[in-house]
């Protein structure tokens, strides 16, 4: 079973092969590129969720936005967009920073 660490992992290794740090995004083209389950949708969507919500140290990713599309392959129905970025890098503590009195 996939758990959110693995999740993590695919979605940096989804960000470097698409050479971008913001990239829109459905469970459904995360899902067929990496030749996952169906299965995995729920656990994709809640992991993106997440993101969207909350800032993971362990992922350098967050989801910016979520939006609803229509789509009418294989039937009519809203699906969910994400849109990935990459997080700044955080700040550097300089040690001449911490010397001053």
């Amino acid at each position: 079973m996939m758990d959110h660490m693995k999740v993590a992992e695919l979605l940096e290794q989804y960000m470097e092969e698409h050479g971008s740090s913001e990239e829109w995004m459905t469970v459904y083209e995360f899902r067929t590129y990496f030749h996952l389950e169906e299965l995995t949708a729920p656990i994709i969507s809640g992991f993106l969720r997440k993101l969207h919500h909350t800032t993971l140290f362990t992922c350098q990713y967050r989801v910016e936005k979520i939006e609803p599309v229509k789509v009418n392959i294989p039937q009519p129905r809203m699906i969910k967009r994400y849109l990935v970025q990459k997080r700044p890098a955080g700040r550097k503590t300089r040690t001449s920073d911490q010397n001053i009195s």
